[in-house]
């Protein structure tokens, strides 16, 4: 089966964008604003435990996702689908011909 890669990668990236936001906002109530947002700070660029902050994270971490999943689609495409069959069979003989 092969995937559809711009499906796959926009899934991945959706996925992972409404992630990030969700955990923003659970941080956000439990911690509130200004919490030491760890290691995404890293990665995210603008990011911080703040509603501003959960949008950018979102962005960010969709266009990561987005990424991710295209280079797994395309790997996985590349990796499973076999190849094509060869154009033409040298070994079959011709109907008439002596084997």
């Amino acid at each position: 089966m092969r995937l559809q890669t711009r499906a796959f990668a926009m899934a991945t990236g959706a996925l992972a964008s409404a992630a990030v936001f969700m955990v923003t906002l659970l941080a956000l109530a439990v911690f509130g604003r200004g919490a030491d947002p760890g290691l995404l700070a890293g990665f995210l660029f603008g990011y911080s435990i703040s509603v501003e902050g959960a949008f950018i994270g979102a962005m960010w971490a969709y266009a990561y996702g987005f990424m991710v999943g295209a280079a797994f689609a395309f790997a996985y495409n590349i990796a499973v689908i076999p190849p094509a069959p060869p154009l033409v069979d040298w070994d079959v003989a011709e109907p008439g011909e002596e084997s």
